[in-house]
């Protein structure tokens, strides 16, 4: 099993703003909120297809935000209130992707309360349960996501193009942020997020908070410490209450309660992979058998090599007619010897006689 979690969110908004710009380049985009809606949705469905096709999961879920707030806004009112307007185009565009999604079976996902990374963590969470699940994919452009980054789980971070990306595994994740998947919310906690509007600790210095974390890798164990050793620890623990309500808004939920059945994420379920149920490849759309491999240079040396063997060791197959002709004590004529007879007899008699060529 591999599954594949998309961020739709990301893609989508990259996609909708696209073609906003190029209806505001025109000048019509007031009057062109249907064919923008219209355009999008279906070049978001035909990119989630390609994206399918290049991971070729097993399974796979589309998983997409709440528009309305969730329990992160209760504990903040200004959780990401620094963002701009949602387009107009947004609540048509979701309602007009689901509807296609649900037309073609394409599995997609969100939830009330709560946010589409949440999702994104429960789901992988879940799968990394289950003995035959290899690998799951995160495919998103939101940093945030590396959290959930395991030895199984691996973030494909999405770049200036929604094709073009990096990976983020648990190898390299240390070298790009400083700290490890788990200590990701706690630098968050302590800094700040920009993107999400989390406001930090004012006076912190990175190095100093990097020295704390790599001294306690679990900040509620530290926020329990009664006596601190320097002013950067005297510093956050002061904060406490702050540190601790910053937790909650950076920490990804991976325990969120329901019904999961993984039948409903099978990718063959609405796609051709190009397999029988039995696993052996199909026919080609024009009816024809696939085309075979070539096969290499050091496989065609092995089979010449074994093709030797066999007939150093086997006798050769003869067929009625050789055996017949050494019962007989006659060697058996070869094909085209008697085929040049033919052509003898046949030139002999269109070869006009002698005496007729001299009375001519």
């Amino acid at each position: 099993m591999q599954l594949l979690l998309i961020d739709g969110n990301h893609i989508m908004y990259s996609v909708l703003y696209r073609f906003i710009a190029k209806a505001k380049k025109r000048g019509d985009y007031e009057e062109a909120t249907d064919e923008i809606v219209e355009k999008t949705a279906s070049q978001f469905a035909k990119i989630i297809k390609k994206l399918a096709r290049r991971f070729r999961p097993t399974h796979m879920c589309v998983v997409f935000d709440n528009d309305a707030t969730n329990f992160r806004h209760q504990l903040s009112p200004i959780y990401k209130a620094n963002r701009r307007e949602r387009p107009k185009e947004v609540h048509p565009l979701k309602q007009r992707i689901y509807a296609q999604f649900r037309e073609e079976n394409i599995p997609y996902l969100f939830a009330s309360n709560h946010e589409g990374d949440d999702l994104i963590g429960t789901l992988a969470a879940r799968a990394e349960e289950l003995p035959r699940c290899k690998k799951v994919i995160l495919l998103s452009g939101d940093m945030d996501l590396a959290q959930l980054v395991t030895p199984k789980t691996q973030l494909y971070l999405i770049n200036n193009g929604i094709f073009t990306g990096s990976w983020v595994t648990d190898r390299n994740v240390k070298s790009l942020l400083d700290v490890g998947p788990e200590q990701i919310p706690a630098i968050k906690s302590l800094l700040g997020d920009r993107t999400d509007n989390i406001k930090g600790i004012s006076g912190l210095r990175r190095p100093n908070v990097l020295r704390v974390i790599e001294k306690y890798p679990d900040i509620e164990e530290f926020l329990q410490v009664e006596k601190s050793k320097n002013k950067t620890e005297a510093l956050i623990l002061r904060h406490r209450e702050h540190v601790e309500n910053n937790l909650l808004l950076a920490r990804i939920i991976c325990d969120m309660r329901f019904h999961l059945r993984w039948e409903d994420f099978l990718v063959s379920a609405w796609m051709d992979t190009g397999k029988k149920p039995d696993g052996t490849q199909a026919a080609s759309a024009e009816g024809r058998p696939p085309r075979r491999r070539k096969p290499t240079a050091a496989k065609t040396a092995a089979q010449a090599t074994a093709d030797a063997a066999q007939q150093v060791n086997d006798p050769p197959v003869t067929d009625g007619a050789e055996l017949q002709a050494e019962a007989s004590g006659q060697d058996a004529a070869p094909a085209g010897e008697a085929k040049k007879r033919k052509r003898r007899r046949r030139s002999r008699k269109r070869k006009p006689a002698a005496g007729n060529s001299d009375q001519m």
